[in-house]
């Protein structure tokens, strides 16, 4: 005799389900999408913006700050007084710090997946500093710049001082508005060995940093 089997309809706990699984996939991928958004590098803030891209303007002055920064991280390290850093002290420091490894060089041509970190990159804007990276990420052949860029200044948290940014773009991607992920970015900033062992020193010894006049002004205890 043959069964009829009766086809049960999909319960409350199952339509949740489904509908929770498509909202997260399609929050994965617009995630993707907008990492993976080209961001316009620039030197310079465009005069007429165009709606819908997103914008990496790039700090400098390395090259006119000669070597006067390495004069300042003299001081900063002495532990006297109140030393001005400038957007192009910052940029020259960086360059320095973080200068380009031949080996890594190499391996980006011979590479089928690799992703290169680039320099460190300072701007002040206002009375906040801008703190970005440009990364080239190497998938057989294909280079793909992924751009993350942050924007704050900076907060004592008892045991010193640490950057504290207001909003953080990875690629087109708002990071800030997603109070887990900045938390997440908040410890690693904190975390052990994150900072060059020279920043983490100023930042422990500061009695004050602020940013006024395009200057990062830093007072040691």
């Amino acid at each position: 005799m043959a069964k009829s089997h009766q086809q049960k309809a999909p319960g409350l706990v199952g339509v949740i389900s489904g509908a929770l699984c498509s909202l997260v996939l399609g929050m994965l991928l617009a995630g993707i999408y907008l990492i993976f958004k080209p961001v316009e590098i620039v030197s310079n803030v465009p005069k007429e913006p165009v709606a819908g891209v997103r914008y990496f303007v790039q700090g400098g002055g390395a090259a006119a700050a000669g070597t006067g920064w390495e004069r300042k991280q003299e001081a900063l390290a002495s532990g006297l007084g109140a030393v001005g850093l400038g957007e192009g002290d910052l940029n020259a420091w960086a360059q320095a710090a973080y200068p380009v490894d031949p080996e890594v060089q190499t391996a980006k041509q011979e590479a089928r997946f690799l992703l290169v970190p680039g320099t460190p990159n300072f701007r002040l804007v206002g009375e906040e500093l801008q703190v970005g990276v440009v990364a080239e990420l190497i998938c057989f052949g294909f280079v793909h710049d992924l751009v993350l860029q942050a924007q704050g200044g900076f907060e004592s948290d008892g045991a010193g001082w640490r950057y504290a940014p207001k909003k953080v773009y990875f690629g087109c991607f708002p990071v800030h508005r997603f109070p887990v992920l900045m938390a997440s970015l908040a410890a690693r900033l904190k975390a052990e060995g994150t900072l060059p062992p020279e920043v983490g020193l100023v930042l422990r010894r500061a009695a004050s940093l602020t940013i006024k006049a395009d200057e990062l002004s830093v007072r040691l205890r």
